[in-house]
């Protein structure tokens, strides 16, 4: 899943639980909206929970094995907003995988909110005025799978040799 991805699918549950009239994506290196507004940056941290799944299965040309390595990753998201209300918009967003508009249609792309917050007060001086601001961090749990593919071992040869190294026996096993 890509970060674009991850946020379209964010961001309707962030505009619905929080009720700021604006959700865009962070990083984007373009002017700041007027009035309030949200931005959602995803995937600024990523850790692994418990031992990845590893599968295998043997191709139809029965030489190649590809395995399926499907790791348990938390991605964490930081939603930051601006301007009047930030710190309120914020707080609504605390509890926000008990809301059952939200959660089904994260579950179905295959993600599933941890936890949420603290809400963090960022307010800040701005052209000498101070700008209400706020950050909520959520945790979503996801699977991501990563392929290869790898050769069997079509045969072997082995040689016994003694202690002086002149061999006695060789022999080969195929599959």
């Amino acid at each position: 899943m890509t970060d674009k991805e991850l946020y379209l699918l964010l961001r309707p549950g962030v505009s619905a639980a929080s009720g700021v009239p604006l959700v865009i994506m962070a990083v984007q290196n373009a002017p700041a909206p007027k009035g309030a507004y949200a931005s959602i940056h995803v995937r600024t941290n990523i850790d692994q929970r418990g031992m990845a799944f590893n599968d295998r299965e043997l191709l139809p040309d029965k030489e190649t094995f590809r395995r399926i390595v499907r790791s348990q990753q938390e991605v964490t998201c930081t939603v930051e907003f601006y301007r009047q209300g930030a710190k309120r918009y914020a707080a609504n967003l605390l509890q926000m995988d008990k809301r059952e508009d939200i959660i089904w249609k994260l579950f179905k792309a295959g993600l599933s909110i941890m936890r949420t917050g603290p809400v963090l007060d960022l307010t800040a001086l701005q052209s000498d005025q101070y700008e209400e601001r706020a950050r909520v961090e959520i945790v979503l749990r996801m699977e991501v799978s990563n392929a290869y593919g790898i050769n069997r071992i079509m045969e072997v040869t082995g040689t016994v040799q003694n202690e002086n190294g002149a061999p006695l026996q060789s022999a080969t096993v195929k599959a």
